[in-house]
């Protein structure tokens, strides 16, 4: 193996990546781009589908132990099973039709959040979901459902 610091770091055996400079192991380089894709875009793409096909009990699997939850008619801060029967409720009363992504990001407290819009057989809603972690570790501690 050997080193060079003039241009980057390179590794024997290695490839070198677009724009990067410099030179990996081709199994780091396949594990770098692996995850990059898979902490970015799963979680929306789970709640485009469980929105679209108003999954409440589902969804509510990523609910934090206590959740601040906004429906038409309902505003407040409830545990994990009482958000389960509001969405659930929300859902019966409007029938989803199709989610779709609208935004997502960090919030300034560190929260990352989707925004969708959600189309229903009534109406149209506003979905802003508020959480924290990647992957299996997804707590959802803001779930606001807007006209």
């Amino acid at each position: 193996m050997k080193i060079g610091l003039e241009h980057g770091a390179e590794f024997g055996f290695g490839i070198k990546l677009a724009g990067i400079g410099s030179m990996l192991p081709p199994f780091f380089s396949a594990v770098a781009i692996f995850l990059g894709s898979v902490f970015t875009q799963p979680e929306c793409d789970k709640m485009v589908k469980l929105f679209s096909q108003g999954k409440s009990d589902e969804i509510s699997t990523y609910f934090s132990s206590s959740i601040q939850l906004t429906t038409p008619g309902k505003e407040g801060v409830y545990s994990k099973s009482q958000a389960k029967m509001i969405l659930a409720e929300f859902f019966e009363v409007n029938a989803p039709k199709q989610a779709a992504l609208t935004n997502k990001g960090n919030s300034e407290n560190g929260a990352q959040f989707i925004l969708l819009d959600l189309k229903t057989a009534k109406e149209s809603f506003k979905v802003n979901i508020f959480y924290r972690g990647t992957g299996n570790s997804v707590k959802i501690h803001e779930l606001k459902i807007l006209k």
